[in-house]
């Protein structure tokens, strides 16, 4: 028999002259270095587990770590099924209350998970499967909404909204694993995944939606490869269906989904005296293009080749992307500190950078880390900034933007942003106490109706077509519109949070807690203060910084 529970992610946080040369992409890799003092984690096809967690994963772990391993031991061949149930409740005085942070509660909310997962081993072949529903309490409107409006929320999966205060997901992920030798493995499933070594990723973030995908990884003992091809799924507004209403039906039980590709790979090397150095490639293109149908091309699925030539070459105008990280574990600090860099361009002209015009179409983003952790392994600290361009991840089709399920697949604040966020652990023996801290300044557009597109957009949003921007140039980092769109602007936002816990040994993987949560908007389109408290048994490792 399994375990009760294994320790996963997000279980309950409640809360294209164009640059295409891999000589420039680590140059510019090395100058932002110094000045992005990073770290950047990952999982490829990321199981959720406790390598996931910044604060609990090995501070040397590699770019994107493998899936959670079941097998017997590394000497001997065998089989078995096993299998795990878990389940957590949390209750949330003042879930739903809304208003200044002096005020009382007046409200709450009983939130839950429950789940079941099957994991096995037959020779070389293993594999995992994970079912979990989920009652979120109390949420806040805008959260409520996205569930209403488009049937999936933050990420988690298919959502409902079973009252007027609360959201119910169901959230399948699995994979199955093949290992051809000791250093190469074939995979297929449906799970999240997470490429970087930081709390936040530009590339792939553990916070998108579980993505349909076949890979490759190969890991050698300095070099290790990831090759990934995935479907995305494109919501759009539908009709409304043709039968008398139940009443409850809502926009997101009929809401159209295109399906769309993505190929990506990264290659990770050891550069030597704790240094190592990675790129990135990646391309979205659209399943249904040009009078053809379920278009698949071939060679974004041949591993080790150039993703943005290749486009060229076939003539398409897909969506490509390149990035470059670079890492340094100081020797001297046995492996107690890690700083880390890491870099995306979507689009990129020497020459329009040069003018410091404000040219739009230079799409790019940085993100920089540093975490370390006390010698008694008992105080953990990650320091992160993150600062993405307007526009970046979008295209002229919505379709083939770097997203899936309505949400971005790389950092969930999408673009026209930027970030620094601060997380503090301390444990000793089963009590662990956490604090957290994120500033965010972004752009945000002028709201719309459901179902209409803006005819004009600041760059903050990847699913909104880059064709809409009202300008070509004098485009800031971070962008307000340059007051061509009335009710856009720029939106503060800043949160707190901390809890106390205390592990469960007779349940394994849970923990009980008591947590506060504090959100503060200010700037355009600001909401009131919101805040939360919440109580009861969760499961542990979980990503700290979601709104519920």
């Amino acid at each position: 028999m399994g375990s009760l529970c294994k320790e996963r992610l997000g279980l309950f946080p409640w809360g294209p002259n164009r640059c295409d040369s891999v000589v420039v992409l680590l140059v510019l890799s090395l100058f932002f270095t110094p000045i992005l003092y990073a770290r950047d984690y990952s999982s490829i096809n990321g199981s959720d587990t406790v390598e996931w967690h910044p604060l609990e994963r090995r501070i040397c772990s590699p770019l994107v770590l493998p899936h959670e391993s079941y097998s017997l031991t590394d000497s001997v061949i065998g089989s078995f099924v096993d299998w795990s149930a878990y389940a957590t409740v949390q209750y949330s005085p003042g879930a739903r209350l809304q208003g200044s942070w002096i005020q009382l509660p007046t409200a709450g909310g009983l939130g839950w998970v429950t789940g079941i997962e099957v994991y096995g081993q037959h020779r070389k072949l293993s594999w995992d499967a994970k079912m979990d529903h989920w009652r979120v309490a109390g949420v806040r409107e805008d959260d409520w909404n996205e569930a209403w409006q488009w049937g999936v929320w933050d990420g988690m999966g298919r959502a409902w909204n079973p009252n007027e205060a609360d959201i119910a997901l169901l959230r399948t992920t699995g994979h199955i694993d093949l290992e051809i030798s000791r250093s190469i493995f074939l995979s297929l499933g449906q799970e999240p995944h997470h490429w970087g070594k930081g709390w936040r990723s530009l590339w792939l973030d553990r916070q998108a939606s579980p993505l349909p995908f076949a890979s490759l990884v190969v890991n050698l003992e300095r070099l290790n490869y990831t090759h990934i091809i995935a479907k995305t799924q494109h919501l759009g507004l539908g009709s409304p269906p043709a039968v008398p209403s139940n009443g409850r039906n809502n926009p997101g039980s009929f809401a159209t989904r295109r399906g769309a590709w993505m190929a990506a790979h990264t290659v990770e090397v050891d550069l030597g005296r704790g240094w190592t150095g990675s790129l990135f490639g990646a391309v979205t293109w659209l399943n249904n293009d040009s009078g053809y149908t379920h278009r698949f091309e071939a060679a974004y699925a041949l591993p080790f080749i150039a993703f943005r030539p290749t486009e060229y070459a076939i003539g398409s105008a897909d969506n490509a992307l390149m990035g470059a990280a670079l890492s340094w574990l100081p020797r001297w600090a046995d492996e107690r500190l890690l700083f880390h860099s890491q870099v995306l361009f979507d689009e990129l002209v020497v020459s329009e950078i040069q003018s410091r015009d404000g040219w739009w179409g230079n799409k790019w983003g940085a993100l920089a880390s540093a975490q370390w952790r006390s010698s008694n392994q008992r105080l953990k600290a990650v320091a992160e900034g993150v600062v993405v361009r307007p526009f970046t991840y979008s295209h002229a089709s919505s379709i083939q933007s770097w997203t899936h399920q309505h949400r971005p697949l790389a950092h969930p604040s999408g673009s026209n942003f930027i970030e620094g966020r601060f997380h503090l652990q301390w444990q000793k023996n089963k009590f662990k106490a956490r604090l957290g801290f994120v500033w965010l300044q972004k752009g945000i557009d002028a709201p719309s109706q459901l179902g209409e597109t803006p005819t004009m957009s600041l760059g903050a949003d990847p699913l909104i077509s880059y064709l809409s921007r009202p300008t070509d140039y004098n485009v800031d980092p971070i962008w307000d519109g340059g007051g061509f769109i009335d009710e856009a602007g720029i939106q503060n936002v800043m949160r707190w949070w901390g809890a106390i816990a205390f592990s469960l040994p007779s349940l394994e993987g849970q923990e009980v807690f008591i947590r506060g949560f504090l959100r503060d908007e200010s700037g355009v389109q600001a909401a009131p203060d919101w805040w939360r408290i919440e109580m009861g048994i969760r499961l542990e490792n979980i990503l700290e910084e979601r709104n519920w």
